[in-house]
C-alpha cells in the first residue's frame, strides 16, 4: 500500500497557504491605503480617516451643498484614479464645495495629510485663497493659497488663525498675528501641479499660553514652524475644505477655478485626546457624518 502522508502534508500546507493569502486584508482592515506617503505624520499617530475619494460620504465626509464631483484623473499621485473635484464656475459669484469632517471626540493635536492641485486655468484671489480649515470650538484656523493671481500662477502656502478671540501678533504678521507665513522653507504652491500638503497643529493650552504648535509643509519639505501660538485652546475636532469668504466670490472669475484632491489622510497624534506627555491610549479609528456647523 502506497505512503501518500508526504503528499497529503504537502497539499496541506498548500491550503493553508491559500487560506493566508485570502484572509490577509481581512486581517488589516484599518491599514492605511496610502501609508508611507505622509511622511512627517508623528509616529504612533491614531488614524481616524484614509479617504482615496471613490466617494465623499462613503468616508464619511459630510458634502455641506452636495456640490463635490468624483472625477477620474490617471495621474493622480497616491490613490489613482479617483479624485474629487471643486469649481467655482466662470461668471459666477458663489460655489465651490464645502467638505466637513468631523471627530466624535475633541483632541489636542491632529495631523492632515492631502494630495491638492487646480486646473490649470486656475486665477484665484488676489490674497487668501482658502483651501482647508483644522478647526475646533471658538477657533477656525485656516490655510491659504497666497497671492496666486499676482504671481504668475504660484504663491505661498499661509496659516492664519483667523479667529477673533486670538492674538498672535507676537510671532505672526497682520493685525493679531493673522498671518503666519513661511519661516523654515519655501512653502510655493504652484497652479496645476499635484502637491503634497502636510500640516499639524497642537492645541495652546489657553488663549494666552503662547504654547500651541503649527506646522505644515509642501512636498515634504517643512514651510512653517510655530512653536509659541495661541490657537485651539479647547481643542481641535474638524477639517473642512472651503474656497469662497462669506460664501461669494470677488472678483467674479472670467475662467473655471477648480480644485481636486486626491487623497485626504488624518491621524491624532498623542493618544487620542490626551496631552503630549504622557500619551493616552490610542484612539478608535471612527469615520462619522455630521451636519454643517
Amino acid at each position: 500500500m502506497e505512503d501518500n502522508s508526504a503528499s497529503q502534508t504537502s497539499r496541506g500546507w498548500m491550503v493553508f497557504m491559500v487560506l493566508i493569502i485570502t484572509w490577509t486584508p481581512i486581517l488589516n482592515p484599518l491599514s492605511s491605503y496610502s501609508a508611507g506617503v505622509w511622511t512627517n505624520e508623528p509616529t504612533g499617530a491614531s488614524v481616524v480617516l484614509d479617504c482615496p475619494f471613490n466617494s465623499v460620504s462613503g468616508c464619511g465626509i459630510l458634502d455641506a451643498y452636495s456640490s463635490s464631483r468624483i472625477v477620474s484623473d490617471s495621474a493622480a499621485p497616491v490613490s489613482a484614479t479617483n479624485v474629487v473635484q471643486s469649481t467655482i464656475y466662470a461668471g459666477n459669484s458663489a460655489g465651490g464645495m464645502q467638505l466637513n469632517y468631523v471627530t466624535p471626540q475633541v483632541h489636542r493635536q491632529m495631523y492632515v495629510g492631502l494630495m491638492w492641485k487646480t486646473n490649470s486655468q486656475f486665477q484665484g484671489r488676489q490674497v487668501g485663497n482658502k483651501l482647508f480649515f483644522i478647526r475646533g470650538p471658538q477657533n477656525n484656523g485656516v490655510f491659504l493659497f497666497n497671492n496666486a493671481a499676482l504671481n504668475g500662477g504660484t504663491g505661498l502656502l499661509i496659516y492664519s488663525h483667523n479667529s477673533a478671540n486670538l492674538d498672535n501678533s507676537h510671532t505672526c504678521s497682520l493685525d493679531m498675528g493673522l498671518a503666519c507665513f513661511p519661516n523654515v522653507g519655501p512653502g510655493i504652491l504652484t497652479v496645476g501641479a499635484w502637491t503634497k500638503i502636510e500640516a499639524y497643529i497642537k492645541a495652546s493650552t489657553t488663549n494666552t499660553s503662547r504654547d500651541g504648535i503649527v506646522r505644515w509643509w509642501v512636498n515634504g519639505v517643512q514651510a512653517g514652524n510655530y512653536t509659541n501660538m495661541n490657537v485651539a485652546s479647547l481643542g481641535i475636532n474638524e477639517w473642512v475644505w472651503s474656497e469662497t469668504w462669506d460664501g461669494t466670490v470677488n472678483p467674479v472669475p472670467t475662467v473655471d477655478w477648480s480644485h481636486f484632491i486626491d487623497h485626504l489622510h488624518i491621524s491624532i497624534p498623542g493618544g487620542g485626546n490626551s496631552s503630549d506627555q504622557p500619551p493616552g491610549p490610542p484612539a478608535s479609528p471612527t469615520l462619522r457624518s455630521v451636519t454643517t456647523p
